[in-house]
């Protein structure tokens, strides 16, 4: 037993020099490296790519997108709707020279200037939220605000663009029909056209034109009288009504009314 027990630890003491416990790192062989870093370079500048318009397009963007802003604008339209001032952006180059709009920047064209005179105010007393708009009437003088304003008073209403070949036996199109003449009165929401007139358009100056306007952007205005972020309407009469209309009720007489001459 004694003998078995001297046997036993002088194999614990017998070392293996020739072990390590660790691995040895294999270099990376030269092919491998070389790959991997061509995949890198070549991600890399698919990336970068994205963010840089290509020398070809970049002119006929930019040749387009002025103008699309600035070639309607009438010569004698006053300086703020063509050129803006020192400190700020023309009003053309969001709502058109013709007071057209687009998505959510509103059609303008034919509305009451004393209505918009009035939504110019509440946007510098921040009645009505818009950090652009709000930027832009405190840049500007009470002359040039109702210059802009008389401009696009005077302008022709346009007729409906995009959304007047919309399908009128889509269910939301009759949907938004059934609201803004006859309204819903299960759910206390009156007929659009007591207040804004039988064909949406506009009523006196506090209730304004609504037909062909851009129903992106009355969806967003119902949104936010729904959601109490404006509440600026005649006798606080928006902020209930859109209380009471679903999600679904607003998009359709929004393109409804979208739809009308």
């Amino acid at each position: 037993m004694l003998r078995q027990n001297k046997s036993v630890q002088r194999q614990r003491h017998q070392v293996d020099e020739s072990f390590e416990p660790w691995e040895r790192a294999r270099p990376i062989p030269i092919f491998v490296l070389a790959i991997l870093i061509a995949l890198a370079t070549w991600g890399a500048m698919t990336y970068w790519r994205g963010f840089v318009p290509s020398p070809a397009a970049q002119p006929v963007a930019a040749s387009q997108q002025a103008q699309a802003s600035f070639e309607q604008v009438d010569s004698s339209a006053p300086a703020v709707v063509r050129v803006g001032s020192a400190t700020v952006w023309s009003c053309a180059s969001c709502h058109g020279g013709q007071g057209q709009g687009s998505g959510q920047t509103p059609r303008l064209a034919g509305l009451s200037q004393r209505y918009m005179s009035k939504q110019l105010h509440d946007f510098a007393e921040g009645t009505r939220l818009n950090e652009s708009m709000r930027y832009v009437v405190t840049q500007l003088s009470a002359e040039e605000l109702a210059e802009a304003a008389r401009y696009y008073s005077g302008l022709a209403p346009l007729a409906p663009s995009a959304y007047a070949s919309v399908d009128p036996q889509s269910q939301s199109l009759k949907r938004g029909k059934h609201l803004q003449e006859e309204g819903d009165w299960d759910r206390n929401i009156p007929a659009c056209f007591t207040c804004h007139g039988k064909q949406a358009e506009g009523v006196g100056d506090d209730f304004p034109r609504l037909a062909g306007q851009q129903p992106e952007y009355l969806l967003s205005q119902l949104t936010a009288w729904k959601g109490g972020a404006r509440h600026n309407s005649a006798q606080a009469l928006m902020d209930d009504i859109a209380k009471r209309m679903s999600n679904d009720d607003m998009w359709a007489v929004a393109q409804y009314l979208a739809t009308l001459k």
